[in-house]
């Protein structure tokens, strides 16, 4: 009887959605119309640069086009902004620059980061994106807030980014009567470009939390990013110098194992070097590679069928890496975990640093082709021999917007072993159909090549996404994983297995509505079939009923799940780590979810997400209560709370996952980020504390602590495990 309720769960939902999808498709919600064929705009060199100061001083920027037909991106696309906002934009030989008056209620302004490299997603903001290629597929991003905290991006494809990325630029702001002014630096240096271009793709934005309100200069289908934007000529003679960075390092480590009784102390000099070879084309080289003071791993309890991914924040990996992006994926709904690179195998096992000797690394573009080549040489460790590693990646535009692109690995850092793995990947983009519309399809092929391995060792992935932020959308997918791929310097986490995936939904925005601003729902299917004879893996329907946003920003969700899992004997079960058995068999069940959050833009704000139903062989409640305080700009703290339950035949067992940050910024350079993180599955507690003085852009100091403990008798009486000590400095010599 239950399977039978959860299935004509799903069928009067598909029933409701088809019956109420005209409604939302009214004229009411169709956004107005802006000519974008006339965005362009000559940019003019000046010889005397602006003060980065904040303020727009009289005569510094009277040269400066000016760019103020900005438009609301959303909540309705194309429509007049309530609020003036002035960009002027201009170069020098060196470098280009950016100003910004934003013209609003100072007291209106919410502005509570002052930390830099900080997300400003909950933060009035302006930005400009810039294509320097002008081919509609990469680019950079910058933001700034009324504090002038620095926060950039770089577009690892025509519509996604990595805020992980960090580079050498300044920007300064000042609040004033009638609002906020800002101003940005961005070094030609710091980018990579073709010189024989002059006209860049460019953009315009900004964000204003007290109307929820979104703005742009250029968008389509309310996107803002390199595959929709403007553009702007005469950027001639730039000069990037010699195209050199040195950036020596010296770090000092401390380690007290409590255990052992042990303790050590190691001295670690690193160098890296940065040289452009030609304006498009970068060479980057690390020696005794250091990655002290990268922030620590967010807690994963990983008791799931399936392993999780972790993301990578050593900033060696993260520079140039869109370069190596490899087969995308679309939208929020991806759920391919196959891919051939995840920089995370490398100088790392299971979580612990392992030493790198040096590396090279080539990136950039040439005679059209976006190249990137990576060698890696990892020391000995448990046994396991020195490696050299390798990945070359190369991609090329085609079509209007397009790319087609290969990817070759080859080394184990986890083994012995020799191994390899091959790709090619295709994307399809085209951002401008009819009715302010886009479409995307991606497909990639991959095959690994591993000793003792002769055959059913390739995957394979193709999807289509048809999106839009206020009307219907759909996506698809369909992708093959065959039993022996395996690449070793990427990732996989299920083989033998056939994905098809599809999501219909819609956005509804209402206008004029004191109390919703938005209404989506959305039906998504997912299923896995065994590859050797066609079985169910699993399944899921999951039903987003309902989503309310408010003007606020603040959010409504309840869903409902109706799931099937098919566990064979042998395979991976969830819970294990628990110690919970459960028998291999089918097991169907369906889960409801409600979700409360307020808006963060506010000084204060929750966040409640509760989960029951049934779970394979018994039930299972899962609750996360966050909260989110930021008294002043020098303070916030930031409190978790994860606690499941599952109720297994013959058992109850529970997981709690406890994390507490709290933040102390003296001033966008200086700051303190304080860590506590507690879980019961291996009853361990750590703290780090970790001291941050940014003297300048590409010049840092750190001091870091961290300590462990673990209650070993789960008596509530925590013994010590190790405590840490480290110091970093870097400095960034530019020529």
């Amino acid at each position: 009887m239950k399977i039978i309720i959860g299935r004509n769960m799903i069928r009067h939902s598909i029933t409701w959605i088809l019956a109420i999808l005209p409604f939302f498709l009214s004229p009411g919600v169709l956004s107005q119309t802006v000519d974008l064929n006339n965005k362009r705009f000559d940019i003019p060199l000046v010889q005397e640069a602006p003060v980065i100061d904040g303020r727009i001083s009289p005569g510094e920027w009277d040269r400066a086009t000016i760019i103020e037909d900005l438009h609301e991106t959303t909540p309705i696309e194309f429509s007049a902004t309530e609020e003036r906002t002035v960009f002027r934009v201009m170069y020098t030989e060196d470098a280009l620059y950016v100003s910004a008056y934003v013209y609003d209620d100072p007291n209106q302004l919410t502005a509570a980061v002052l930390r830099n490299e900080t997300s400003l997603r909950w933060e009035d903001r302006v930005g400009i994106i810039i294509d320097p290629f002008n081919n509609k597929r990469s680019g950079y991003q910058f933001l700034t807030n009324p504090n002038g905290v620095r926060h950039e991006a770089i577009y690892t494809s025509a519509t996604s980014q990595s805020f992980d990325w960090a580079t050498i630029w300044e920007a300064d702001a000042e609040v004033v009567e009638d609002g906020w002014t800002a101003e940005m630096e961005i070094p030609f240096k710091s980018l990579t470009f073709d010189p024989q271009n002059d006209t860049w793709g460019v953009n315009f934005t900004r964000d204003q939390m007290s109307s929820q309100s979104a703005m742009a200069w250029y968008s389509y289908n309310a996107q803002t990013n390199p595959a929709n934007s403007g553009e702007m000529s005469g950027l001639r003679n730039l000069n990037q110098g010699v195209g050199l960075d040195l950036i020596p390092s010296f770090s000092t480590d401390f380690r007290e194992n409590h255990v052992a009784g042990s303790s050590d102390t190691e001295l670690n000099p690193s160098f890296d070097l940065t040289y452009k070879l030609s304006s498009s084309l970068n060479l980057t080289m690390t020696w005794n590679t250091d990655f002290a003071a990268t922030e620590i791993d967010d807690i994963q309890l990983d008791l799931d069928r399936f392993s999780t991914r972790l993301a990578e924040k050593r900033s060696f990996f993260l520079t140039d890496m869109d370069i190596f992006e490899f087969g995308s994926s679309v939208g929020r709904f991806n759920n391919s975990t196959q891919d051939p690179f995840n920089s995370r195998n490398i100088g790392l096992n299971n979580g612990t640093p392992v030493d790198l000797t040096g590396g090279a690394k080539l990136s950039g573009r040439v005679a059209g082709f976006d190249v990137g080549s990576l060698i890696i040489r990892q020391e000995e460790f448990n046994n396991i021999d020195p490696t050299n590693i390798y990945i070359g990646r190369v991609k090329r535009s085609i079509l209007s917007q397009s790319e087609l692109g290969a990817i070759f690995t080859e080394g184990d850092p986890a083994s012995n072993d020799s191994s390899s793995t091959i790709g090619v990947d295709f994307t399809y983009r085209n951002t401008q159909l009819a009715n302010n519309r886009s479409f995307v399809s991606n497909f990639w092929i991959q095959q690994s090549d591993n000793p003792g391995v002769d055959g059913n060792d390739s995957a394979w992935y193709l999807d289509f996404d048809y999106p839009s932020s206020d009307s219907w959308y759909i996506s698809a997918r369909v992708e093959e994983v065959e039993e022996n791929f395996d690449p070793r310097l990427g990732f996989s986490n299920r083989s033998g297995a056939r994905q098809y995936f599809a999501t219909i939904g819609d956005n509804h925005i209402l206008i004029n509505n004191p109390l919703l601003q938005k209404i989506s729902y959305s039906l998504s299917g997912i299923q896995y079939n065994y590859l050797d004879n066609g079985d169910l893996q699993n399944r899921n329907f999951y039903l987003n009923a309902l989503t309310l946003e408010s003007p606020g920003g603040d959010e409504f969700q309840f869903n409902i799940s109706d799931q099937v899992q098919v566990l064979r004997p042998g395979e991976r079960a969830p819970l294990a780590g628990l110690g919970v058995i459960i028998p291999p068999g089918e097991y169907e069940y369906t889960r409801y979810q409600l979700n409360l959050s307020s808006s963060e833009s506010r000084p204060f704000s929750v966040s409640l997400d509760g989960t029951v139903g049934d779970y394979y062989s018994g039930r299972s409640w899962e609750s996360e209560a966050g909260v989110n305080w930021k008294p002043n700009t020098n303070l916030s703290f930031d409190f978790s709370y994860e606690y499941t339950q599952y109720d297994m035949p013959g058992q109850t067992v529970d997981t709690r996952v406890v994390e507490f940050e709290n933040v102390i910024t003296f001033s966008p350079s200086l700051s303190i980020v304080n860590l506590i993180q507690y879980e019961n599955v291996s009853d361990t507690i750590g703290f780090n504390s970790r001291l941050r003085w940014n003297l300048q852009s590409g010049q840092d100091i750190w001091f870091v602590l961290g300590h462990g403990m673990r209650d070993e008798d789960e008596d509530g009486d925590f013994t010590d495990l190790e405590s840490t000590a480290t110091f970093k400095i870097r400095y960034t010599l530019r020529y």
